[in-house]
């Protein structure tokens, strides 16, 4: 077996005290966390010209989230949506009390492992279970199309990537990836780098959707923030806003059953 460096150790032992101490009521107000220990989760898709985030975890990342929001014009098609989940700890059989292991580091670490998501199933209500992304890795820049590993060595924190994701009903995508990290929390914001088209026509321009996540560790559970955020363009004889409410819900109910499963 490995030895840890007596830093490593250190490092490891703060992070361990720290989520200790950390509750879910420290982040989540108490309207809110009412529902989540009831239901395990809020949705909230906003209305057209609401713009405000209502269910952004009070935590040192929640500005980077507003920060992150994409101001929109009169000719394009709005759609932000909200997602928040309380996720238990369990270290034990996830058939008695289903839960995740682990902690924030591997929590980054799988945030991290684009090339996991390839073969992630989504489907819609009535539809059977089908393929998200036939493919999905990392890349050196916006403008490589050879693979590269994942990032996972070290901290998230301040990590710039890009990956690229052969998606289902998009097609060909690429994101620009940030991360940040500390000791309990991980914030990571997927900005799409080139355009996003639907049936041979050009949805969403690059940098108009962004997906934002935070990770809270607390002492026996996960908070768990979605966020997808998307200006899309106006086409004609097309319900575009149905079009994407229907398609980022799915993916974001997909990334969070694939943030289960893996961990």
């Amino acid at each position: 077996m490995k030895k840890i460096s007596a830093g490593i150790a250190v490092l490891l032992s703060a992070s361990f005290l720290f989520a200790q101490g950390s509750k879910p009521e420290d982040f989540v107000s108490a309207e809110y966390l009412e529902i989540l220990k009831k239901d395990g989760k809020i949705e909230l898709i906003h209305e057209k010209d609401d713009t405000n985030l209502n269910l952004v975890p009070d935590c040192k990342y929640g500005a980077a989230v507003e920060a992150e929001k994409i101001v929109k014009t009169s000719k394009q098609v709005p759609f932000v949506a909200e997602y928040l989940y309380l996720v238990p700890k369990n270290d034990g059989d996830d058939s008695v009390v289903p839960g995740i292991k682990g902690t924030i580091d591997d929590v980054s670490v799988l945030f991290r492992s684009i090339s996991k998501m390839k073969g992630m199933k989504y489907h819609f209500e009535k539809s059977k279970p089908e393929t998200l992304y036939k493919e999905a890795y990392m890349i050196a820049s916006v403008d490589s199309d050879e693979p590269v590993a994942d990032p996972v060595e070290g901290s998230a924190d301040g990590l710039i990537a890009y990956c690229y994701q052969d998606d289902h009903t998009y097609g060909d995508m690429k994101y620009k990836l940030s991360y940040l990290q500390s000791d309990n929390m991980l914030f990571a914001n997927f900005l799409l780098a080139t355009p996003m088209s639907y049936l041979g026509i050009k949805a969403v321009d690059s940098e108009n959707m962004k997906i934002n996540i935070i990770a809270i560790e607390c002492d026996d559970c996960y908070i768990l923030y979605l966020n997808t955020d998307v200006a899309a363009k106006k086409i004609a004889m097309a319900n575009v806003r149905k079009q994407i409410k229907d398609s980022m819900t799915v993916r974001m109910e997909a990334v969070y059953r694939w943030f289960l499963n893996l961990l």
